[in-house]
């Protein structure tokens, strides 16, 4: 028996090591804007199926492994998605612990750190999970929200993102649903063709904007949202829908626009071998599968790098990146100059997936690769070429990339959790967007009075940004003052501006 064991010890470490080995030499396949490398984080067995991640406020990384796609698991097509914990133990910047921490999610596809747990769209649900008694498992499992339609799975509920507002923001996908909120029993809420938001603590659930019913969704430094859409890569959410619902009988206007000058149906680069979708072949070589977002929210990033998002495309296996230019109340997204024929990101490999991509408490950015040899939807695809494809092949792979500027970032661990409140505060300043964000939530979390005066100081100190996340918290915290807000409404920086307007409401 012993030797039975040993034996498929060796072969398990065998597996694993040419797994490993397979994953290190796609890195081959990567070209990579040049000011920048890529390298390796983290794949199979440790992940699998990964579709999107979050940081908590120590560096834990929750991966979302949608096992069950596409149409569930086995002949029976149960629910088969899994939350994974990964964990760097000994803090030199790798993986060296991968547990799941739940499964038996329906068709998840995002996730957000909320009061030492996470919360994740696993449709008609979104979950609250949390690990309670330390053996990296949730054994608390609590809905939140019911009633999200699960249908086609890249229509489903996503996107799940902490605004600047405290409140938690997901995007539709074009499924809708009529929402109810156990936390806050009630009339359940139409979703119609609207995003929406909620407060995980009281259960306050709204819709927010006309959805583009695409799959992503991010916030620049100032709050400003923007979404995707199979074809039309990015859209800018200009005006929420609570005004237009003021006022009955107001013309129909278009309030979530494309914002790109290099068409809606975009030209793209790929660089692996060109597959034509087999429901829309006038798609090839241009956007046609457009889902999963980013924004490079770190300074340390040259050129036009700081404040871009990223859009990816899982038909050609690649990111691109969309400079964004200020016109009037909204943008205009630009290819940067150095990106008029190549993307950001691009690979030779038909199989690499990048479904999202992440910023990093270090400041790197994380791709999320699926790695799937079919991506397209059962449900589009043709019977008789459907009968002879593998639609599950690559169930076993998984990757994520870690991309950096050429010589590295310092690697820090965050240790937030058990920060101070002067601590959190500080870090209300700090030039990376994860860090700002997550001392915000912690801050609004505790529900610390004491933190007050201080905040008060720095929604009239130096630094634009810290005078911004102040100025959340403290509403946040129910301790917002008028003065405060006049002030802002003369601030010399515009975003400060523009956010004091709609702290005024």
């Amino acid at each position: 028996a012993a030797a039975i064991l040993a034996l498929l010890g060796a072969l398990l470490q065998a597996v694993g090591a040419a797994e490993a080995s397979r994953a290190r030499q796609a890195m081959a396949d990567f070209e990579v804007h040049p000011a920048l490398e890529v390298s390796l984080f983290v794949a199979e067995p440790n992940i699998v199926d990964p579709v999107a991640l979050t940081f908590d406020e120590d560096g834990r990384i929750f991966v979302v492994e949608m096992r069950d796609y596409p149409l569930g698991i086995g002949p029976d097509q149960r629910p088969g998605g899994t939350i994974r914990l990964l964990e760097d133990a000994n803090g030199d910047g790798r993986i060296d612990r991968s547990t799941v921490f739940a499964e038996g999610l329906s068709f998840p596809t995002s996730i957000a750190p909320w009061n030492g747990g996470v919360l994740v769209t696993a449709p008609p649900e979104i979950l609250y999970l949390k690990d309670t008694d330390g053996d990296r498992k949730a054994d608390v499992r609590e809905v939140m929200l019911r009633g999200f339609t699960l249908g086609v799975t890249d229509s489903n509920v996503n996107g799940l993102r902490w605004g600047l507002d405290n409140r938690v923001h997901g995007a539709n996908g074009g499924n809708g649903g009529n929402i109810i909120s156990p936390r806050k029993p009630g009339p359940a809420i139409p979703l119609r063709e609207f995003d929406f938001s909620f407060d995980p603590g009281a259960g306050d659930f709204t819709t927010t904007y006309q959805t583009s019913g695409g799959f992503g969704l991010v916030f620049d430094a100032w709050g400003r949202s923007f979404a995707t859409y199979n074809i039309n890569h990015i859209q800018h959410r200009v005006l929420p829908i609570r005004y237009l619902q003021r006022f009955p009988g107001f013309p129909p206007v278009e309030t979530t626009v494309s914002i790109s000058d290099h068409e809606d149906m975009s030209r793209i680069y790929p660089i692996s071998r060109p597959e034509t979708r087999v429901n829309h072949p006038e798609q090839a070589g241009h956007f046609s599968a457009a889902g999963g977002m980013g924004l490079i929210g770190d300074p340390r990033y040259s050129g036009d790098l700081p404040g871009s998002i990223l859009v990816c495309d899982v038909v050609g296996n690649l990111i691109h990146l969309d400079v964004l230019v200020e016109n009037g109340p909204s943008f205009i997204a630009k290819r940067s100059a150095g990106e008029q024929n190549r993307e950001f990101l691009a690979s030779r490999d038909n199989a690499c997936r990048p479904v999202g991509v992440e910023l990093g408490p270090d400041g790197a950015l994380y791709v999320i690769d699926m790695q799937r040899a079919v991506i397209e939807h059962p449900d589009y695809i043709p019977q008789k070429v459907k009968e002879t494809l593998d639609l599950r092949a690559g169930e076993n792979r998984g990757r994520i990339y870690r991309i950096n500027p050429k010589g590295g970032l310092a690697f820090k661990r965050p240790d937030l959790g058990r920060a101070s409140t002067e601590r959190l505060i500080a870090e209300l300043a700090n030039p990376n967007a994860w860090w700002r964000l997550t001392a915000q939530r912690l801050l609004v979390e505790r529900q610390d009075k004491r933190a007050v005066p201080n905040l008060k100081k720095l929604a009239s100190g130096p630094t634009p940004l810290g005078r911004l996340h102040a100025l959340w918290t403290l509403n946040g915290l129910q301790a917002l003052e008028e003065r405060l807000i006049l002030r802002g409404l003369s601030d010399s920086s515009a975003g400060i501006r523009e956010n004091s307007l709609q702290l005024a409401e």
